[in-house]
């Protein structure tokens, strides 16, 4: 008969005994049965399957079997001597440690009631004798399968329990170091805590509003923290810091496929934190009202984002631009929580000052205790116009040179910031990634300033680098016109560091100009155009590249009574035209500038840079303030700068609503063309714009009515 049992098996595609297992991986099978032949049956049926067989001839050594050798599976007859099947099978369920091994029942009666009452006790099948080989391999196969696709559920769940546990230890700890503007007492923190407390028992977007610095991660953090969201993840992204196709790493492209999962899918069942929103453009503004409204956050268990945005804009148009996309704003304004600064919370400074010196002592290993009586009292009469965040600056500070128990800070480190040269840091104005800008004042001549540092982690700083970063600087000094920003100074910090000195300007550049005003008419583009031609000739003419022309390096400003006056910025990426010696600023097959204003013969690489470069990256910046829109763009840099490289621009008399001259669209599309010498030079652009008078009809009187109504007029004294 086992003969017979054997080809069968052999007939269904199964092993004989010995033969390789081409099934699930090995594990162990309990047979108990008090009858040798059936026992006998089964091993023969079951033994081409590669699986190791126990077996069992009555209840009680089937027991003893399965708590010493842990069987995943037992085939258990019925009807036995002493304990039945079912009896056995109430013990194993019953014992942890074998109640999860599978039971497949096997008796010569086939009823009804049988069959229930073994799936009452646990049993998982029922197989009815005399076995039938193809029947019995079958339900075996099947139930080992279950089993053990529910192990690796389990363990998957478990894997996800601990990654879950990490994530929100991380959640926490991120909470607790930045929860220093949630402590105190005073009128506005208890108003906070009970806005904070309001908006985590909601899943509608919430507007967080206040300056820079006064809290808006941490507010943040606790609604997420608070809400029936907390599981999820929590993802932070700063507005500021995108520009072109990083938009696309925040929204996902709105055509094509996706490079990799973007923020707001990332941030899925979970909340998505914008920071500084009314910095983000058009475009983004709107691909983002359209992901809102494609999605309903309407429970908890939404799997869509759940947005919180921040943003610091101060002034009569509220919290966001005037322009910013009405759907957008209308979203947004629903819910608004205002951020007190730290100045209007005065008496919390105690108390938020201790929670950041106990952290900050206890990073740095060192003993300290408590402030000083005399520094708290400096402390609450500071302004702290940098908020909280400053606070923290001042003592972390102030812990690294401290050499007792008790915290001390002087005056003068509070009045006078943080020093460069003869300067003294004031306020930060913006970051990016090549460095930060700051508002800044000299020592002596009291002469308002902008610092900009160069970070060490956006450079490979070579002493090679530094002496070209010193001939570049001293190069750029050189230059004369007053469209180009003036450079004070320059040098390298002792935290190797460089830094530009430059003057300070009021206005907007025009990158913001367009997001805040939208696109220009010609005889406006024409005017800041032939301006910008006068800083970028003489520059050429010294055989120096700019670069990285693009409207955020085009500033657009006010100068005593002179309104609409360009200052062409950042000539920290400056290189002499066909220079040979290559130090490290520009190196063979690198990118160096913005993709979407990048010249075609730039976008092969960094080192084939000449000023007719700088005069496409132009064009690009007056196509896009006629237009409103990019010649240019794709989902990544590399397609974007492929397009640059093979793709003709759309000419300008096909957008709608371009308000300009023939002669001046005509001139724009010239300096897009992708041969370098094909592209007018500066000099030339600006005397054709002159003479044929591009620019008249937008004189002085009419930027001057621009600016009284679209711009707040300068600060008393300032």
């Amino acid at each position: 008969m086992i003969k017979h049992l054997r080809r069968q098996l052999t007939e269904l595609g199964i092993p004989e005994p010995g033969e390789a297992p081409t099934q699930t991986p090995p594990v162990r099978i309990l047979i108990v049965d008090d009858t040798k032949l059936n026992v006998d049956l089964l091993r023969a049926i079951l033994a081409g399957l590669g699986h190791e067989l126990l077996e069992a001839s009555n209840g009680e050594s089937a027991l003893e079997i399965a708590r010493k050798m842990k069987p995943q599976l037992l085939i258990l007859d019925v009807v036995m001597p002493g304990l039945d099947g079912f009896a056995v099978c109430e013990r194993l369920k019953a014992d942890p440690e074998t109640r999860d091994a599978a039971v497949i029942f096997c008796s010569g009666f086939d009823d009804v009631e049988s069959r229930v009452r073994g799936f009452a006790v646990g049993g998982v099948d029922f197989l009815t004798k005399p076995f039938h080989p193809a029947e019995v391999v079958a339900r075996v196969a099947t139930h080992l399968a279950v089993q053990q696709l529910a192990s690796a559920l389990r363990d998957r769940n478990e894997a996800l329990a601990r990654r879950l546990a990490l994530a929100n230890a991380e959640r926490d700890d991120a909470l607790e170091r930045v929860r220093a503007p949630l402590l105190g007492a005073s009128p506005a923190a208890r108003l906070l805590g009970a806005a904070i407390e309001q908006f985590a028992a909601t899943q509608e977007p919430v507007l967080l509003h206040g300056p820079n610095g006064a809290g808006e991660l941490a507010v943040a953090l606790a609604i997420h923290a608070g809400s029936k969201r907390s599981g999820g993840p929590f993802v932070s992204v700063d507005c500021s810091l995108l520009e072109g196709t990083s938009y696309a790493g925040l929204l996902g492209p709105e055509s094509g496929p996706a490079h990799g999962p973007s923020k707001y899918s990332m941030a899925e069942g979970g909340t998505l934190l914008l920071l500084h929103v009314n910095r983000l453009e058009p475009d983004a503004q709107r691909r983002l009202r359209e992901l809102v409204g494609e999605t309903s956050c309407g429970s908890p268990t939404a799997a869509c984002a759940r947005v919180l945005a921040h943003s610091s804009l101060q002034g009569e148009v509220g919290p966001l631009p005037a322009d910013f996309d009405p759907e957008l704003r209308s979203w947004l304004l629903q819910s608004v929580l205002r951020i007190p600064s730290l100045a209007e919370r005065r008496q919390d400074v105690p108390a938020i000052a201790q929670y950041v010196l106990e952290r900050q002592a206890r990073q740095v290993g060192k003993p300290i205790e408590r402030i000083g009586a005399a520094t708290l009292e400096r402390l609450v009469a500071y302004a702290w116009p940098g908020n909280v965040s400053e606070l923290e600056h001042v003592i972390h500070q102030a812990v690294l040179g401290c050499r007792s128990g008790v915290l001390e800070i002087d005056a003068s480190q509070l009045l006078e910031g943080p020093r460069l040269g003869s300067y003294r840091l004031r306020e930060k104005l913006g970051e990016g990634g090549m460095g930060e800008v700051w508002r800044a004042t000299h020592e002596l001549l009291a002469r308002p300033a902008a610092v900009k540092l160069i970070r060490g982690k956006a450079q490979r700083f070579t002493p090679e680098f530094a002496e070209r970063f010193r001939r570049e600087a001293r190069a750029t000094a050189e230059l004369r016109s007053p469209h180009t920003v003036t450079l004070y100074d320059f040098g390298v910090t002792e935290a190797n560091e460089f830094y530009y000195v430059m003057e300070l300007l009021e206005g907007l550049d025009l990158g913001r100009m367009l997001i805040r005003f939208g696109p220009m008419p010609g005889a406006r583009v024409a005017h800041l155009l032939a301006q910008a031609c006068r800083s970028l000739a003489e520059a050429h003419a010294h055989g120096l590249v700019h670069r990285d022309i693009k409207p955020a390096n085009l500033f657009i400003a006010r100068l005593g009574l002179e309104v609409d006056f360009v200052k062409v910025l950042d000539f920290g990426m400056v290189t002499r035209a066909q220079e040979t010696d290559e130090t490290g600023i520009t190196r063979t097959g690198s990118l160096l500038g913005t993709p979407e204003y990048m010249a075609p013969e730039m976008a092969l690489g960094a080192e084939n840079a000449v000023t007719a470069s700088d005069i496409y990256s132009l064009g690009v910046s007056a196509y896009q303030a006629l237009s409103g829109t990019l010649p240019f763009s794709g989902t990544s840099a590399v397609e974007t700068l492929m397009k640059h490289v093979s793709e003709p621009p759309r000419p300008l008399d096909e957008r709608a609503g371009v308000q300009a001259a023939p002669e001046l669209k005509a001139l724009v599309m010239r300096c897009l063309r992708k041969q370098p010498e094909e592209r007018p030079t500066a000099e030339v652009l600006w005397n054709q714009i002159e003479e044929a008078r591009l620019d008249a009809a937008w004189s002085p009187a009419a930027a001057m009515a621009w600016w009284r109504e679209h711009m707040a007029p300068p600060a008393a004294g300032a």
